[in-house]
Formats: C-alpha cells, sequence, structure tokens
C-alpha cells in the first residue's frame, strides 16, 4: 500500500506539472482569445471586456490555480468559441479517442506476439529475417504517409472504407463502426507492432536460452507449451512497458488520424481549439491525456509484480 501510495502522489505531480507547463506554452502563442471570440470587428472596449470576463489579464499562475480548482470540482467552463460546456465537448469525443487508443494497441499486440515468437524461435533463418525487415520498414514510415496511403488505395480507389469517418455506435451499428475506424486503427498499429515485434523477439532470444527452457524441453514438452507457457511470460516485461510508454505515441497517433480521417475526436478538438486560441478546452483535453498517460504507466508498475513474485516481495518489504 505504501507503494502504491507514493505512485500515486507521482502522479498528481505529473499531472499538475504538465497541465501548468500547457498553460504556461498556450498563453506563449500569437493571437488574442478575445479577437478570436469577439470577432474582428470587435472595439478595444470589447476586447478588454472580454479579456476581463475571461480572467485574461490576470497574471499566469493565478489563472492556472483558478483553472485547477475549477477543474477539480467539475466546472471546465464553456468554450469561448462553441459557446458549449466543456465538460459536453469532451464527453462526446473521448469515446472516439479511447477507442481508437484501445483498439489499436490490441491489433498491434496481436500481430506483435505471434511473429515476435516465431522470428525468435527461428532466429536467423529466412522467416526471421522477413520479419525482421518488414518491422523496420514499417518503423521507418511516418503515421501520416501510412495514413495518407490508406486513404489513397482503400477509400479512394477501392472504395472499401469511407475516406473521411466519423463515430458510430459499436453496439447499435457494428459494420459502420467498424468501416469507420479499421482505417484509422490499422494506421496506429502498425508501427506499434513493428517496435513490439523487435522488442520481443529479443527477449524470446534471451530466454530461450534458459537452464528452465531447456529443463523443459528434456521433460519431452511440446514447442508450443514452452514457447507460450514457459517462455512468452518472462519475456514480457520489455513489451509491457512498451505499450505503457507507448500511450503517449497512441495519443500522437489519434490526432493524426482524427485529422486525417476527419473523425471528431479528442485528438481533432485539440487542434481545432487551438487554432482558435480556446485555451480552457486545450487544458481539459491535455489534462485528461495526461492523466490516460500516467493511469496506463501506473496499473503496467501493478502488472509487473503479476509477471514477477520477486518484484512483488521487494515492493513488500519497501
Amino acid at each position: 500500500m505504501r507503494y502504491v501510495g507514493q505512485k500515486l502522489i507521482q502522479l498528481v505531480i505529473v499531472v499538475v506539472a504538465v497541465t501548468f507547463l500547457t498553460s504556461m506554452l498556450l498563453r506563449l502563442l500569437p493571437g488574442d482569445p478575445a479577437v478570436f471570440k469577439a470577432g474582428p470587428g470587435a472595439t478595444e472596449e470589447q476586447l478588454e471586456e472580454i479579456r476581463e470576463d475571461l480572467g485574461l489579464n490576470d497574471p499566469i499562475p493565478v489563472q492556472y490555480v483558478k483553472w485547477l480548482g475549477d477543474f477539480l470540482t467539475g466546472d471546465w467552463g464553456i468554450s469561448t468559441q462553441a459557446n458549449t460546456p466543456i465538460f459536453d465537448l469532451i464527453k462526446d469525443r473521448l469515446p472516439v479517442s479511447i477507442l481508437i487508443m484501445v483498439y489499436a494497441q490490441i491489433l498491434a499486440l496481436l500481430i506483435a506476439i505471434p511473429l515476435g515468437i516465431l522470428a525468435a524461435y527461428r532466429s536467423g533463418s529466412l522467416s526471421d529475417r522477413a520479419v525482421n525487415t518488414a518491422a523496420f520498414g514499417m518503423l521507418s514510415i511516418p503515421n501520416y504517409v501510412i495514413a495518407v496511403v490508406f486513404v489513397l488505395i482503400f477509400a479512394i480507389r477501392l472504395g472499401w472504407f469511407p475516406a473521411t469517418s466519423k463515430y458510430y455506435n459499436p453496439f447499435t451499428d457494428p459494420v459502420e463502426h467498424f468501416q469507420a475506424f479499421f482505417l484509422p486503427v490499422l494506421t496506429i498499429a502498425i508501427g506499434l507492432a513493428a517496435g513490439y515485434t523487435r522488442l520481443l523477439r529479443a527477449d524470446m532470444i534471451g530466454t530461450l536460452q534458459n537452464d528452465f527452457v531447456t529443463m523443459a524441453r528434456s521433460k519431452g514438452m511440446s514447442t508450443k507449451r514452452i514457447l507460450f507457457g514457459h517462455a512468452l511470460r518472462p519475456s514480457s516485461f520489455s513489451l509491457i512497458t512498451a505499450a505503457a510508454v507507448n500511450i503517449g505515441v497512441l495519443i500522437g497517433g489519434t490526432v493524426i488520424v482524427e485529422q486525417t480521417f476527419q473523425l471528431s475526436g479528442m485528438g481533432y478538438l485539440t487542434v481545432f481549439s487551438i487554432g482558435v486560441r480556446d485555451y480552457e478546452v486545450v487544458q481539459a483535453a491535455v489534462a485528461i491525456f495526461a492523466l490516460i498517460f500516467v493511469l496506463a504507466n501506473f496499473f503496467v508498475d501493478l502488472a509487473y509484480g503479476w509477471l514477477d513474485p520477486r518484484i512483488r516481495h521487494a515492493r513488500a518489504l519497501a
């Protein structure tokens, strides 16, 4: 429990630091939010009244403390551009981004685990070299390039998927939901799967050389049982760590694919709000993204204890 408490304190510090730095950086952007809200024909008196109403005349630390207090109490404010409660804007768009990230992570792992095991088991063979070459190639291609290529091939030329997507409920419209999310998810998953494959391959090669694997082979255990029952679990530390760290990559990927495929999620909302200097919307979105990132890493830290009892016992003694 002491370890969990320490990690929670660290998570709070990280979220506060990220949102405060975001608040400072937003104020350095050129452009006046009052002008964006009032329009180009507003008088200086009208602009000053808007600045006062929005609290823009206060020092940045004061603005941040006010925003943080309101955010923690559930008062996220009103979007200066949409004239809509920020909570409602995020509530409608957060499921889109979360689904993209979850689907992409699952698809990447489903691709990477069997390929990584195959490459490790047949280390040095033609199949190993083919997997490594393909993974290296996928890692070298940016997400936005993959997204454009997918739109050109699968949406425009073949017409299998829509070029621009919108959110469909997966329970009431499963087919439309699949068509809308498949290309955005695949765009992100390809790069992730390539990195995961290389990590798992490297760890599995080392694990397969351990004495307990040799003993399992001497007992006549099947190759499948050795690979999946004995070697995979101790080889998963780097993979799980990468999956947690890549939450940041997933967040960045959602911003790209939501812009490319016109999916109205958190990434799309954040980019639009930065463009119109809707500060409070951006700060709320960044806070949500930061919470997702730190909570994912927190649960991964807890998962280490399940994977390796030595870690769990060491935490209990700390």
